[in-house]
């Protein structure tokens, strides 16, 4: 549980606002904001004939597009593709991309079918190839790029407005080593099909008869068919895990379409042109040796690249102000942009929002405390618990911050508006697209309140947002037109996040009966507390503020009571079995490797009210006890959990090290010495390891009390981000670690 490092994510989501609003997969509600009543009868019109009429993808035609995509792809003229000699510099790299070619295609349709003309529906098409030739030099990148899974048709409701219709298409060649090249034919794809009605395929494919030496020529080929939405926004990263000799972009987009990029990070810049109705943008570069490192690395912030966007003019969402010209803009003001996401916000400031009878009490108790901070503390963990429970109600970070500032406007709560960015998009300063920026409230006293997905408590700053720059005004109205203030988000210390282990083990035969706590403090819960606790636990104790002795109560704010029981219990069935298959990996993450039987596992604090998560374990481990002769060897490092190993080319590193956030893993253990045996003191000068400088620190101390070994073991995260003229002291600590879990003693027969 120790490394969990995450390099990049999407985490906001990036839709405005549900025009519908659904239940159950029915329509409760239509939000009249941006719409007129014209639209709205369309929109029933849309729900009730188009929905219905409107045909499935037939996938059965599937294999006849594979073929023309095919045609398409191969065919283009890209001799970058056919030089197969590798340069010497490289022959030691697992893998060498000799050449890499993306293409992306936009055209902005706005004449669909009548119903769509009426309601003034449009919509966008996009293409999206990406192609590479890869030398495979060794064992992993074999590995890596033998297999591929894939989303090969999806279809997706659109708020009611029709569908989204998504195609990928991959096409692979096997290039030996004398230039024998054989395209891998489509009857070697697995059908491997998901999801409901036919709404999701899938397809899996092992590539026959590659080996280590071989090159492999492949592609992706990305289609999207969307309505009142615009297509995904794309970057380009200049950056790989391997060498990449070759790359070359080529976008041909609507001109009737916004396009908007920002180059970051010292990126290239595209060579802009026009072609009739398209707006042309090439790039063309040779030789990256940038590295994207797996361990500590943030490519968004570390990376050069390239954000696109592209924004029709659609009637049902937002359509950015600064995105209201035609054509192409490289590098806009982020002031601008930090405008309209103002703008939208603004808009919500206006809106008197319907409570339910739920919320309506929430607000009436919520008037009873002292502080404006009890205030909106009892809210904001409200929605934490909400978030928890079903990832979903109030966890969309549009929605939630409409619902927070209004429910302080009626608190008569004082507040601030603010923007930030997460640390998996751009800062602040160089925003992009309004929809990345992150909406938070900020106390008169300073405290700042978050989106939900990572919230853990109203006391905890969320990893992602920690120490990035933010901006606020203090007007209540009109929030774009300010002023307004800077001002940088705060970073905990290693002491706030904390991982603390108690482990317990006794000798049986060549078993070890292991006893295991884990505890967890401030950002160290994050995104553990639903993977290890059930609903009907949540809502006990999240739940006891406000008036829930159960999850049957919880549902009850939206169910009749039979039908709050009946999924309660579908739901307490389904927590069984997920939570008990969570425990289990979470064994085996710790050993890497399975355990022969488990006795109990049980959440015994559930982090509620910024209290410890805390969770108890109970199970058997066989391999880690061994005879040697009258003697066992027993090998106790691997009862520390599991620990990064820095191999290969990522240990020479040229970039800093951006951790989540500071934090502290400690380790206590106590091993009972079977009687009749003893440590010898050549066993015990092995156990006791001391590393420590300004960025991180390991240290572990052991000694033999009461007829138990008992070692503690600690690992100190002291800096979020450290300079890469540190690595060395940072390898230095996580080869001690590394290496400590595989330290061995010997109990030595009397």
């Amino acid at each position: 549980m120790e490394e969990r490092q995450q390099r990049t994510g999407d985490f906001e989501e990036n839709t405005i606002k549900n025009i519908i609003e659904y239940k159950d997969n029915k329509i409760i509600k239509i939000n009249k904001t941006y719409t007129t009543m014209k639209r709205i009868t369309t929109l029933f019109l849309l729900i009730i004939i188009t929905l219905q009429a409107q045909a499935a993808y037939d996938y059965s035609q599937y294999k006849d597009y594979v073929a023309e995509v095919k045609k398409e792809v191969w065919g283009k003229d890209l001799p970058q593709f056919d030089n197969l000699n590798v340069p010497a510099k490289y022959k030691n790299e697992s893998a060498i991309i000799m050449a890499c070619y993306e293409e992306l295609n936009v055209d902005y349709i706005d004449n669909l079918n009548f119903l769509y003309k009426v309601a003034n529906i449009r919509g966008g098409k996009g293409t999206h190839i990406k192609r590479y030739l890869v030398k495979i030099n060794d064992k992993a990148a074999l590995e890596k790029f033998s297999t591929f899974d894939y989303r090969s048709y999806s279809r997706e409701v659109n708020y009611g407005m029709g569908y989204n219709d998504y195609l990928t298409v991959i096409g692979v060649k096997v290039i030996k080593p004398d230039g024998t090249i054989k395209e891998v034919s489509y009857d070697e794809y697995q059908d491997a099909h998901e999801g409901k009605k036919g709404d999701e395929k899938r397809i899996k494919l092992a590539v026959p008869n590659l080996q280590i030496g071989d090159m492999i020529d492949y592609f992706v080929y990305d289609y999207e068919d969307v309505k009142e939405e615009n297509i995904a926004p794309v970057t380009f990263f200049f950056g790989s895990n391997y060498p990449l000799l070759d790359y070359q972009i080529h976008c041909a987009i609507d001109s009737k379409i916004c396009t908007q990029y920002r180059t970051m990070n010292g990126a290239p810049d595209f060579t802009c042109s026009k072609d009739k109705d398209k707006e042309i943008l090439d790039l063309h570069v040779k030789d990256i040796d940038k590295t994207l490192y797996d361990y500590a690395f943030n490519p968004i912030k570390q990376t050069p690249h390239i954000s696109l966007y592209m924004t029709g003019k659609y009637a049902a969402y937002y359509t950015p102000k600064s995105a209201e010209s035609k054509g192409v803009f490289a590098n806009p003001s982020a002031e601008i942009i930090q405008n309209d996401a103002w703008c939208l916000w603004s808009e919500w400031v206006k809106v008197k929002m319907v409570l339910d009878n739920n919320l309506l009490t929430l607000i009436r108790n919520a008037r009873k405390l002292t502080t404006d901070e009890e205030k909106a503390d009892y809210i904001y963990e409200y929605f934490v618990m909400h978030s928890l429970l079903n990832n979903e109600a109030y966890i969309a970070p549009i929605r939630f911050s409409n619902y927070f500032t209004y429910i302080l406007r009626c608190l008569k709560v004082p507040f601030n508006y603010a923007l930030t960015t997460n640390s998996f998009n751009e800062p602040i300063d160089e925003l992009i697209n309004y929809s990345n920026a992150t909406r938070i409230v900020v106390l008169k006293n300073g405290k700042c309140y978050f989106p939900l997905g990572y919230a853990v408590s109203a006391n905890v700053v969320p990893s992602i947002y920690q120490n990035r720059d933010a901006v606020r005004t203090e007007v209540l109205k009109k929030l774009e037109k300010g002023p307004f203030t800077q001002f940088k988000i705060s970073c905990s210390s290693a002491s706030d996040n904390v991982e603390r282990v108690e482990v317990k083990a006794t000798i049986e035969d060549e078993k070890i009966n292991i006893e295991r706590q884990n505890t967890h403090i401030g950002c160290a819960k994050e995104k553990i507390i639903p993977y290890f606790t059930t609903a009907e636990e949540i809502s006990k104790s999240w739940g006891k503020a406000y008036g829930y002795n159960n999850y049957t109560e919880a549902l009850s704010e939206d169910y009749k009571k039979s039908k709050a029981k009946a999924k309660a219990e579908e739901r307490a069935e389904n927590d069984k079995e997920k939570i008990s298959e969570n425990f289990k990996s979470e064994i085996k993450n710790y050993h890497e490797k399975a355990p022969i039987s488990i006795n109990q596992t049980k959440v015994t604090s559930f982090g509620d009210n910024n209290t410890p998560f805390t969770y108890l374990l109970n199970y058997q481990m066989d391999g880690l006890v061994k005879k040697a002769g009258r003697n066992l060897v027993v090998s106790v490092g691997q009862l520390f959990g599991s620990h990064s190993h820095i191999e290969g080319n990522e240990r020479k590193r040229d970039e800093d090290v951006i951790f989540n956030y500071p934090r502290t893993y400690e380790v206590t253990l106590n091993l009972e010495i079977p009687s009749g045996y003893s440590i010898p003191a050549e066993s015990m000068k092995k156990l006791n390891k001391y590393i420590d400088n300004d960025a991180i620190s390991f240290t572990t101390v052991s000694e033999v009390k009461d007829n138990k070994l008992v070692i503690s073991f600690r690992k100190i995260y002291k800096q979020q981000h450290v300079p890469v003229s540190d690595w060395n002291k940072v390898l230095e600590v996580l080869d001690g670690a590394y290496e400590f879990t595989s330290q061995q003693i010997i109990l030595k027969k009397n």
